[in-house]
């Protein structure tokens, strides 16, 4: 771990349109970020995806991080980097109460049944989720990374003569960039392919994951055929439009996706998690490019309140980032934020380094 005022920390997040670096480091328990670079592809592209079938070369990945790295003037001789949750697989077990030591020989055998995949093809990483209350028995979070994802990290890594200090998967990097309350809560992060929900207890550890092929490119392609328009036209046009523009038609094509998305995915995951672990999802928190669509918080509150009729109804909030945290150079705190949101995955990875 590093010390305070030591030398800076890297983080980098490869994701399905944009690659992101963020430079950071800790200072009399202020965060900040001393330098970033990001790129973003064209829509009609793809940098990687689950198939890996239409997804970009190593050596394009390379020409492009050395692109970003030669106009950000940063010199990394290693990093961390983050893996998209959607390259794992991830699954919650049931376990006997058993010891830690006991559970080191125990879960890896336990996971063999429930890896759809040949158990020396990934890489395995677990979380005690602690006991049921209901029940002497114990919940874990399987983690299995496939080796050929590793393997090209690792080729990427090399060819820019960057040591990987460590990998992480994003939803990890997630819970260290932001800002969470000390309740349950539900993180809703919308990509541009692929959506993350994940389930957090008050003490910031992780309980549930769940990826889902739903994204802000759905909705794109939703309206271009729509109108008639290229992807490029229909992504600006969600842009501007958003949830409730003056276009009509383009904001109802927006509403039905994102409604289908909070109601069959959100909701039913929220309700098999509280049926399964006996506690209450106190607050959903909106993360990643939907959550700058203007009305996107009062809409998903709006889902919410409808499925959920209690006399507590849970909480729909915005992402904020984690306290402390200010980009050099930058003063206006809106600025600050719209910028960290972009590069939350990048932040947070990058502060595995100070064991936040």
């Amino acid at each position: 771990m590093l010390g305070i005022g030591s030398k800076n920390s890297f983080g980098i997040d490869i994701g399905t349109q944009t690659i992101k670096i963020s430079e950071v480091n800790k200072k009399n328990g202020r965060i900040l970020v001393e330098n970033y670079a990001i790129w973003s592809n064209d829509i009609t592209n793809i940098i990687q995806e689950k198939s890996g079938e239409h997804a970009l070369s190593v050596e394009k990945i390379v020409s492009i991080i050395q692109m970003m790295l030669n106009s950000a003037q940063m010199n990394i001789k290693e990093a961390y980097m983050a893996i998209p949750s959607y390259l794992a697989f991830s699954t919650v077990i049931e376990m006997p109460a058993l010891s830690a030591e006991e559970l080191i020989t125990a879960v890896p055998l336990e996971a063999k049944q429930h890896i759809p995949v040949p158990f020396d093809t990934v890489q395995l990483d677990w979380v005690n989720l602690g006991k049921k209350a209901s029940k002497d028995t114990l919940n874990i979070l399987l983690i299995a990374i496939p080796n050929n994802v590793i393997t090209k990290y690792m080729e990427v890594s090399q060819a820019l003569g960057i040591t990987i200090k460590g990998f992480e998967l994003d939803v990890f990097s997630v819970i260290r960039s932001i800002d969470l309350p000390p309740k349950q809560v539900c993180i809703v992060d919308m990509g541009a392919r692929t959506s993350t929900v994940s389930i957090i207890n008050p003490d910031q550890q992780l309980q549930v994951l769940q990826s889902f092929d739903f994204g802000g490119n759905h909705i794109t392609e939703a309206i271009s055929q729509l109108k008639h328009i290229s992807l490029i036209e229909a992504d600006l046009l969600k842009k501007n439009n958003g949830i409730s523009g003056s276009d009509t038609e383009v904001s109802a094509a927006v509403q039905t996706r994102i409604r289908g998305f909070i109601t069959n995915e959100v909701v039913r995951m929220i309700r098999q998690t509280q049926e399964r672990s006996d506690f209450v999802i106190e607050d959903i928190i909106l993360l990643g490019g939907f959550a700058k669509m203007s009305g996107i918080q009062e809409f998903v509150s709006m889902i919410i309140k409808n499925n959920f009729n209690t006399d507590k109804p849970i909480a729909v909030s915005m992402a904020i980032p984690t306290p402390n945290l200010t980009i050099k150079g930058v003063k206006d705190a809106t600025i600050i934020h719209s910028t960290w949101q972009d590069l939350v995955l990048s932040i947070g990875i990058g502060l595995k380094d100070y064991n936040i």
